[in-house]
């Protein structure tokens, strides 16, 4: 039987101008240029969830190139080499790839990434303003997450998701209840991880918030209104509220959509099957993911 991954290789139909190795250049990932580029001067450093499925990364990536945008489709996590599980995970990879677009003849590079790509995201824009210039978070949260790893279930781990220069970062603690779980997910008709997320977004000490207020740029917030996986929607009014008591001096913009899923992405996935609202809504789910795309398109265009 052919996994996920394998059935998104098939459907990849663009050859990458540059593919980067851990071997030679310190990251993974794969290097897109559009045939007319509508941006010039501009590239984005795309990654993708939880999922771990690099070639769905590539997929997205191929869908805004083909908008004219260059993208380098990163992997961080779940390919050979890299860390198996969300355990203190490096964010450098994100400034490697940033710094190698920079050297290549690129004045700015901006992020995209969704669910914890949107934590990574905002974490990678913080942490290194002097390289990050836009950051587009999908299904986003506001708060440094707490570890874990997908054997045998879900077990939780006493660190962080992510780490920067070998240190962790300070994170939220999450409420896990593998009985909470199951009848989230019988209630929802969907993948449900919202109680696992819910406080720790809600009431997550200062320390693990992200520091959003540090990044020099523009910020796109993508979410469903109602996010069955994680509450992205009310991270994202976290976000909004931190910039604005921060004075954030560049432009924000947060579009909820009434029909959508965790998987806010402009490509087909059998991912998307998981959540009730795709089962029962997919054309209204298929224009939100459309829009979602024009959205970073005009917001790359009119505001970075």
């Amino acid at each position: 039987m052919k996994s996920n991954a394998d059935r998104a290789r098939e459907q990849l139909t663009l050859t990458p101008d540059v593919e980067f190795t851990l071997q030679e250049d310190g990251f993974l990932g794969a290097l897109y240029r559009p045939k007319k580029d509508a941006y010039p001067g501009k590239a984005v450093v795309m990654f993708g969830g939880s999922d771990g499925i690099y070639p769905l990364t590539q997929m997205a990536a191929e869908v805004y190139v083909q908008r004219g945008i260059t993208v380098l489709a990163l992997a961080y996590w779940n390919e050979p080499g890299l860390p198996d599980a969300f355990e203190r995970v490096p964010v450098e990879p994100v400034e490697k790839a940033a710094l190698w677009l920079l050297e290549h003849g690129y004045k700015q590079v901006g992020l995209w990434g969704i669910s914890m790509g949107a934590e990574l995201a905002l974490l990678a824009g913080s942490l290194m303003p002097g390289l990050i210039s836009s950051v587009v978070a999908v299904c986003p949260t506001s708060i440094s997450t707490q570890g874990f790893v997908k054997r045998k279930g879900i077990q939780q781990l006493e660190c962080s998701a992510f780490c920067w220069r070998g240190k962790g970062i300070p994170w939220a603690r999450l409420q896990f209840s593998k009985a909470a779980v199951l009848r989230d997910c019988l209630k929802e008709k969907s993948l449900c991880l919202r109680s696992c997320y819910l406080d720790a977004v809600q009431n997550a000490p200062e320390e693990a918030q992200i520091p959003v207020e540090r990044i020099h740029g523009p910020i796109l917030l993508l979410y469903p209104q109602h996010d069955a996986m994680w509450p992205s929607e009310i991270a994202a009014e976290k976000i909004e509220s931190r910039l604005q008591a921060h004075g954030f001096a560049y432009p924000v913009r947060s579009i909820g959509y009434q029909y959508a899923s965790h998987m806010l992405i402009p490509i087909k996935t059998r991912s998307k099957a998981m959540f009730q609202v795709e089962r029962k809504h997919p054309e209204a789910c298929r224009k939100s993911d459309l829009d979602s795309l024009e959205q970073a398109l005009a917001f790359w265009r009119e505001v970075w």
